[in-house]
């Protein structure tokens, strides 16, 4: 299989001290299952070939993996000449906000399949175009929305299915990450974005997959004065209230509280929890505390997830990498496979994978938070149809 990923950021190598890299290291970890051909790196610098050759030689001594990989810079060449100087199989995107949904429509026009980090686009017009020209094609389309995979929602998930909780009534999330994030890490683009779009539509996604409710009106506030200080034009935080359509005709409402401007000293990046209730009872989900608390004097108090993705012994005492994160990116890759060997057709996957038109459901309520910020308005309706 050959494989081109666009961007070299935190979340494909792991820059700064930011993390594993997970996007290259679930690619390491998959050249043991699945035969990869190739791999190109595409970045808008020829500095940046620096940060990828640094992390597969870390991966690879890691893993004890081989995975070479080709590094391609948009300073002098354009995304267009390399796809078309070779047949590859499928395209991970893993840039900007704004830059997905060119780099996603270049790619069903060359006929590779396609995984998009979240939010897929930020506007429905978008995301219906995308659609179109993923079926005219016969392509895989899907957001890596992670959190579908992590078992702590997949377990809420059976809750939910057994009836457990009776009728949903609703559903808030508290999720807030450190300031380093919109003020040194994402600094050139954050003006593209905000928080809800950025983190925010994970647990729209997550609400939809667990539940399959539809949105239908929804009222946003945002809270600015933090950032705006040091330079930076978007929102601290945002706040929004959407109301869905349940099965049985009635209604749930879902409050989402989202902000980026959490000290650099708090004990993770990120600070998420959600809390589910329904007429029978509720359920509580506290996705950073996972019951381990480590305290050094280099790092103080942290509360690590090994459960997202990281380098951990497998039952030979060999290091392999492994969590939900990995589990998104490596599905993607089978379920390419499986297409390609004529396993499955596309339709197969739509009501099983965080597909393009799945993705409807959070562009829309993105779409219609822009709105609601911008127009100041009680309640803005939702409009998810493909």
């Amino acid at each position: 299989m050959k494989i081109i990923v666009i961007g070299a950021g935190m979340y494909v190598t792991g820059r700064n001290n930011s993390g594993v890299g997970t996007i290259l290291s679930s690619l390491s970890q998959l050249s043991k299952e699945v035969e990869i051909e190739k791999i190109t790196v595409i970045a808008s610098s020829k500095t940046s070939s620096k940060s990828v050759d640094d992390a597969m030689k870390r991966i690879n001594k890691i893993l004890n993996s081989s995975l070479q990989v080709d590094y391609y810079d948009l300073e002098q060449n354009t995304i267009e000449s390399l796809f078309s100087n070779d047949d590859y199989d499928c395209t991970i995107i893993a840039t900007p906000d704004n830059l997905h949904y060119q780099q996603a429509l270049l790619s069903f026009k060359n006929n590779f399949h396609v995984l998009c980090v979240k939010p897929l686009v930020a506007n429905t017009d978008e995301n219906r175009e995308l659609i179109k020209l993923q079926m005219e094609n016969n392509l895989l389309g899907m957001v890596e929305y992670h959190k579908r995979y992590d078992e702590e929602n997949l377990y809420t998930k059976k809750i939910i299915n057994d009836r457990s909780l009776g009728d949903l009534l609703y559903y808030q999330v508290d999720y807030s990450q450190r300031i380093e994030i919109p003020m040194k890490t994402f600094v050139s683009w954050v003006k593209e974005t905000d928080i809800f779009q950025y983190l925010g539509v994970h647990y729209v996604d997550l609400f939809y997959f667990l539940t399959g409710y539809i949105p239908d009106r929804l009222t946003a506030y945002g809270t600015d004065g933090v950032l705006k200080e040091h330079g930076i034009n978007t929102y601290d935080s945002i706040h929004v209230s959407v109301i869905w359509k349940r099965d049985d005709g009635g209604e749930c409402i879902t409050v989402f509280n989202t902000n980026w401007i959490d000290p650099i000293c708090t004990s993770a990046l990120s600070d998420q929890k959600y809390k589910l209730v329904g007429t029978k009872g509720r359920i509580e989900n506290d996705q950073k505390n996972r019951g381990i608390e480590m305290v050094t004097d280099e790092s103080k108090i942290q509360h690590p997830n090994p459960y997202f993705s990281d380098y951990l012994f497998d039952a030979n005492g060999n290091n392999q990498f492994s969590g939900y994160g990995y589990q998104s990116i490596r599905q993607f890759v089978l379920d390419v496979k499986d297409v390609k060997s004529g396993n499955f057709k596309i339709s197969y996957f739509e009501d099983k994978r965080p597909t393009f038109k799945q993705a409807m459901i959070s562009t829309a309520v993105i779409e219609s938070v822009h709105k609601s910020l911008s127009n100041k308005s009680n309640w803005e309706s939702i409009y998810a149809q493909v």
